[in-house]
């Protein structure tokens, strides 16, 4: 009799320890997920700011080398289209990458409910880049 209740007292225990590394690795994995989503979206919006430093660079080049005003706008619509292909594509592929138990988590669709997001994450973005505030 004794010998089945240390087995029925380990197996309640071996149980008790599986459901609480469960729920704690489940929190860990969706604060990864978060940390994930938040580094991603702040890397898409250093990619966009370094995009537009470029292009006043290229700006500046070809007023400098007195491009015609057609040529000059024609850059600035290739430009712009471009940064909104860069905008719609890393959050689509980002969506895509997520399985589907995580997409639930991710509060954003499209960029600009994914600037809404990292506004709300800035503390942590900023902490990531190691950027003085």
């Amino acid at each position: 009799m004794n010998w089945l209740l240390y087995i029925l007292i380990f197996v309640f225990g071996y149980v008790t320890c599986k459901t609480f590394y469960f729920l704690r690795t489940t929190r860990l994995s969706l604060n990864l997920v978060r940390g994930a989503s938040v580094i991603y979206i702040s890397s898409m919006v250093k990619a966009v700011e370094k995009m537009s430093y470029a292009q006043e660079a290229m700006l500046e080049y070809m007023l400098k080398t007195e491009r015609g005003s057609a040529e000059i706008s024609a850059f600035q619509l290739q430009f712009d289209r471009e940064v909104k292909y860069l905008k719609d594509t890393s959050i689509d592929v980002m969506m895509t990458l997520h399985p589907e138990f995580f997409r639930q988590m991710v509060e954003f669709e499209d960029w600009d409910s994914a600037m809404e997001y990292a506004e709300k994450y800035k503390e942590q973005i900023f902490k990531f880049w190691n950027v003085k505030r």
